[in-house]
Parts: structure tokens; sequence; C-alpha cells
């Protein structure tokens, strides 16, 4: 993956259109910005990052599109989509 491409936010800052959480997820955790065991917050509803990217029992909402990124607390991911 190249770590040089932001699949998250476009030149101008604004969200991408199309960007998936895993996508998002992958980069984040590729830059070292975030690990697997943190929790994000997807519709109100917390998930491990780990569990969105890895594992047997993927949660199907890692595979769609961020609608919007919101501000989160304590440095918590937060996204609608």
């Amino acid at each position: 993956m190249n770590i040089n491409f932001d699949p998250l936010w476009d030149e101008r800052g604004e969200l991408r259109r199309g960007c998936t959480v895993g996508e998002a997820l992958t980069w984040l955790t590729n830059c070292g910005s975030h690990s697997a065991g943190e929790s994000v917050s997807i519709n109100g509803e917390l998930f491990k990052i780990g569990r969105l990217l890895y594992g047997p029992d993927r949660p199907a909402v890692a595979d769609k599109p961020i609608a919007r990124v919101c501000d989160g607390y304590y440095h918590r991911l937060t996204f609608r989509v």
C-alpha cells in the first residue's frame, strides 16, 4: 500500500468519494496514526479497528463508503456511512 496516497482526503482537504471504512483504516494503521487495538465509532456503534480489518467475522460496515468523518473525543475516529 502506498502510504503517500491518502484515500480519505483529497488534495483540497475534502473527503474522497467512495473511500470505504476498510480502506481508510488500513491506511491509518499503516501510517502508524492508529492501531488495530483502538476503537472506532461507526454510526454510533463502537468497533475495534482490528475486527474491521481482519478476522473471519468482519462486519459488513467495513466495506461501506464513508459519508462523513465526525470529530471524536480523545482521538477516537468517528465515521458515518
